[in-house]
């Protein structure tokens, strides 16, 4: 009996020596690579949020709006810039008689050139500047001054008093375009904010996926030791068949979870590409992204006052609201404006000059036909008189018109205060959302904190509980199945643990994406802006 069981006894040990070693070694392996047939690419997590940053598409997208804002804002302007005009008309015609003096017809020949400048003032008045010189040729009978030359320069300047008065008023486009462009960036940063969070979110959740590889594959090279074990200790008689089904099962349930597994890191890393937006033709395309990061805990300790302070000073949503109200602000003074009379105040200032061929006629009277001399004058000549203002011109005009309208209707004004009051009920909801958001993800920060700690003691715990069955063991005092089941306790313990610090780099990220500081924290930026 001693014989004979002794080469059965020692044949038993062998088998779960080698069970052991297969223990061991599958726990202390470093994760291989899941797919061997590609060659894996190491990121850090900085390196994909600054591909994020310069490839995602939805950002590119985004960026575009403000870029429109500006030429909006530009077009605004214009109407500011001076505008300039040039004109010049020759005429040589055939006039009919209409009188027995004229004859049936006499020739007629007119030449203008002019210039103006306009310019546009921020208070809603314009000045225009003009300058006209002209030549009239006629063949009429009697003419005193013929060719006659005229020149002009004219001053004219108009300005509203009251409906149309004030910068505010007449650059209202110009401000809202401003405000929409500041609104535009709060979007893009709102975008760039997910888009880092996304990214993070992402990057961890492949760790997560390639750590869960490594669980299910020590899992399932335990089970197969096992499985191992008890065939041969049934062939020997020591074990009994139910216990091979046994073995067999578990080792076709871990090598499903192993299939699941690495379906999640495929369909993780395929999230981390999508948010890269890495071209078809980009090296990392073909390659299988692995995290060269760890998620090492750097605890962050904010209260809630100051968290709650940064996120309704740094959040887009608050600015957008802001910059909302600022537009409607605007909008109420313009309408309260145009409810006032027209009042309009305008003021021209004139030289003319005038020169020619003046005939000079016998006792002034044209009548006779008489001429008896001539005084010859340039077109130069009404040139220097409207240059030295010797006939100085000059009129106030002052309008005031009283519309209907203003008196009856006011429905734009009702309107907009209207809208007033609900961007101010707009913002006070927010202003609570934010604050039930920043709770929450304290709350949360908190709640990771501890489950790190939990974690880790559990950790402890069960190395030391298998640190206890191994020795209990080696005394043969202990069962091969309860020593592989602590192992992978152990191991399931220990992604546990690993899952916690997951849990907490996304807790910190959730907290600066709900305070709006993410871009600052770490350092980001998005081509010229700065957040």
């Amino acid at each position: 009996m001693d014989a004979k069981g002794g080469p059965m006894k020692l044949r038993h040990h062998l088998c779960t020596a080698a069970g052991i070693l297969v223990l061991l070694w599958g726990a202390s392996v470093p994760a291989q690579d899941v797919k061997s047939d590609k060659v894996a690419q190491a990121l850090t997590l900085k390196d994909c949020l600054m591909k994020a940053l310069a490839e995602n598409l939805d950002l590119s997208i985004e960026a575009y709006n403000p870029a429109l804002d500006d030429a909006s804002i530009s077009a605004t302007k214009e109407q500011f810039l001076p505008q300039f005009g040039i004109n010049y008309s020759n005429q040589n015609q055939t006039m009919l008689g209409s009188w027995g003096a004229e004859g049936t017809s006499y020739p007629y020949k007119y030449d203008n050139y002019s210039l103006n400048l306009t310019q546009k003032v921020a208070t809603g008045g314009s000045a225009t500047l003009s300058f006209s010189n002209s030549m009239t040729n006629s063949g009429r009978a009697f003419q005193v001054i013929n060719p006659s030359y005229y020149s002009l320069f004219q001053l004219n300047l108009t300005q509203p008093l009251l409906k149309g008065f004030g910068p505010r008023v007449n650059r209202l486009a110009t401000l809202q375009a401003v405000n929409q462009k500041d609104i535009s960036v709060a979007a893009l940063k709102a975008r760039l904010i997910q888009t880092v969070y996304d990214v993070e979110d992402a990057y961890w959740s492949l760790y997560s996926a390639l750590e869960n590889v490594d669980v299910q594959t020590t899992a399932l090279d335990q089970s197969r030791a096992i499985l191992k074990r008890n065939e041969e200790g049934a062939r020997i008689g020591a074990k009994s068949s139910i216990d091979v089904l046994n073995s067999e099962t578990e080792v076709a349930q871990y090598e499903d979870g192993l299939v699941a597994a690495r379906l999640s890191v495929d369909q993780a890393e395929a999230r981390l590409k999508k948010i890269l937006n890495l071209p078809s033709d980009s090296p990392l395309s073909s390659r299988s992204l692995r995290p060269s990061d760890k998620p090492i805990v750097e605890k962050k300790a904010i209260s809630y006052e100051d968290a709650l302070k940064a996120a309704l000073e740094q959040r887009p949503e608050m600015v957008q609201s802001q910059k909302e109200l600022e537009n409607n602000a605007d909008l109420i003074s313009y309408n309260k404006n145009q409810l006032l009379p027209e009042l309009n105040l305008s003021f021209n200032l004139s030289s003319p000059g005038q020169s020619g061929v003046k005939s000079i006629y016998d006792n002034d009277n044209p009548f006779t036909g008489n001429i008896i001399g001539q005084i010859t004058g340039s077109r130069m000549d009404a040139l220097r008189q409207a240059i030295k203002m010797t006939y100085k011109n000059w009129s106030v005009n002052l309008s005031l018109n009283v519309p209907l309208a203003s008196v009856f209707s006011r429905a734009n004004l009702a309107k907009s205060k209207l809208a007033q009051d609900q961007i101010k009920l707009q913002i006070e909801k927010q202003q609570q959302t934010i604050a039930y958001e920043v709770a929450g993800a304290i709350q949360n920060l908190r709640n990771a904190e501890r489950k790190i700690a939990s974690s880790s003691a559990a950790r402890k715990l069960q190395e030391k509980r298998l640190a206890a069955e191994m020795q209990k063991y080696q005394l043969g005092l202990g069962s091969i199945e309860w020593l592989l089941n602590y192992q992978r306790q152990l191991v399931t313990a220990r992604m546990t643990e690993i899952r916690a610090q997951i849990d907490y780099k996304l807790a910190v990220a959730a907290l600066e994406r709900v305070m709006g500081t993410s871009l600052k924290s770490k350092g980001l930026k998005f081509r010229e802006y700065e957040f």
